[in-house]
C-alpha cells in the first residue's frame, strides 16, 4: 500500500520489497519493516511475539520463522531484566507530601 507506515516504528515503509517489508499472514493488512519485526521478536521471545495489529500468534510465528525471523525460545526480555520488580514491592509507609489516609502514615506498617 502506498504511504503505509510500519505499526512498530511508525516510519513510512519503503517500496514493499519482499525482503525489507513483511505483511502479517493473518490480517493481511499490517505491513512491517523486517528489522522492526526482528527486534520485536528478540525482545518478546516465543511466548509474547505476535502481530501487534491483530494479535495473532500461531500464523505469525510460523510465517516469520519461514521468512527467516529469529524468535528466541525464552521469556520476554522485560520479564528477565527485573524492570518491574519495584512495582511489586509494597510500601510500608505513606510517602505522599500530604498523607490523606485516615489511619495516618504508619497505617500500612501495621498491616504489613
Amino acid at each position: 500500500e502506498a504511504g503505509a507506515t510500519c505499526p512498530i516504528c511508525i516510519d513510512l515503509l519503503e517500496e514493499q520489497e519482499p525482503y525489507t517489508t513483511l505483511v502479517c499472514p493473518a490480517c493481511k493488512h499490517a505491513w512491517y519493516h523486517r528489522r522492526c519485526l526482528q527486534e520485536q521478536a528478540v525482545s518478546a521471545g516465543i511466548s509474547c511475539f505476535y502481530c501487534p495489529m491483530c494479535r495473532n500468534r500461531e500464523a505469525v510465528q510460523a510465517e516469520m520463522l519461514n521468512l527467516g525471523i529469529r524468535i528466541p525460545r525464552r521469556s520476554p526480555l522485560w520479564e528477565q531484566s527485573q524492570l518491574y520488580t519495584a512495582l511489586l514491592e509494597r510500601h510500608s509507609r505513606c510517602d505522599a507530601s500530604e498523607c490523606l489516609c485516615p489511619g495516618g502514615r504508619q497505617h500500612g506498617e501495621e498491616e504489613g
